[in-house]
């Protein structure tokens, strides 16, 4: 009768099993929305994320239509002009990327897309992209060309994203706003589980195979988004130009914390199985 489980040994069983569940879970969630709170809510971290496509052509070959018919339009050339400025700006865009002043322009274009897309009144229907700083760059270059002052463009904002993609981004706002709570629920979910297990290297090794089991889903999920945002670029739009690219950005960005999820899960997998061993070699002793 010794050896079989007491109601109150099973009772701690089933605490830390469910407690290491809860915190498997609720990691799965957090990760990915703290990714997301650092990398696209906060500004910097979006600014961080985008910045490469600053060097990628084939956006700014879908750009480019935008800026150069809207940019000299918005900006109130004079009209005897804008048939210069209209076949200068053409010329100019097809080479912008190669200006020393792009790069900060482009930063600006992410700052202000960015305030645009996470405004309290942002529209419920699109993303957005806001060019201004681009086509003010460009109505710079026409007017050292043709050797005058031109007003700014006063802002050219272009969809860059469905209505699909502005609930996903949605979304993900809300998610990024519990990143803390949850991050926090899922670090006390396994301490609890610890605590209560009879065998604490068993539960720190099924929590870290959860964990092992959570990076290949997300690593999965991850891979598939970017395979779905990759198979929109067909048609050359801003929209799914820039889809295929962000997304691809933001699957190579997730890695490395997708890699160290799977680290902490391996960590913990291989510390459960070494208590587990040293806990069996003492029972064997007595």
């Amino acid at each position: 009768m010794d050896g079989l489980p007491t109601p109150g040994k099973s009772m701690r069983t089933v605490l830390s099993a469910l407690s290491v569940l809860l915190a498997v879970v609720l990691a799965a969630v957090a990760v990915p929305a703290l990714w997301v709170e650092r990398n696209i809510v906060d500004e910097s971290g979006f600014v961080r994320l985008f910045s490469p496509l600053r060097e990628d052509r084939g956006l700014f070959d879908a750009l480019g239509a935008s800026i150069a018919a809207t940019a000299v339009s918005a900006s109130n050339v004079p009209e005897r002009l804008q048939p210069a400025a209209q076949e200068l700006a053409a010329g100019i865009v097809d080479g912008i990327t190669r200006d020393a002043r792009f790069p900060a322009a482009w930063d600006e274009t992410l700052r202000e897309s960015h305030a645009a897309n996470f405004a309290p009144d942002a529209p419920a229907d699109a993303v957005s992209l806001e060019l201004r700083p681009l086509a003010d760059l460009v109505l710079a270059r026409v007017g050292e060309s043709l050797g005058v002052d031109l007003p700014e463009s006063g802002g050219l904002a272009v969809q860059a994203g469905s209505a699909q993609q502005r609930a996903a981004l949605t979304a993900a706002q809300d998610a990024a706003a519990l990143s803390g709570p949850l991050c926090a629920g899922a670090a006390l979910s396994l301490v609890l589980g610890l605590l209560a297990a009879r065998r604490r290297g068993v539960a720190l090794a099924w929590a870290g195979l959860g964990l092992l089991v959570t990076a290949a889903v997300l690593g999965a999920g991850t891979f598939l988004v970017s395979s779905l945002a990759g198979a929109q670029a067909g048609s050359g739009t801003v929209s799914t130009v820039f889809a295929q690219r962000a997304g691809q950005l933001v699957a190579d960005g997730f890695a490395p914390w997708n890699a160290a999820l799977a680290l902490v899960g391996a960590a913990l997998f291989v510390i459960g199985g070494i208590l587990g061993a040293r806990r069996r070699r003492r029972l064997a002793r007595r």
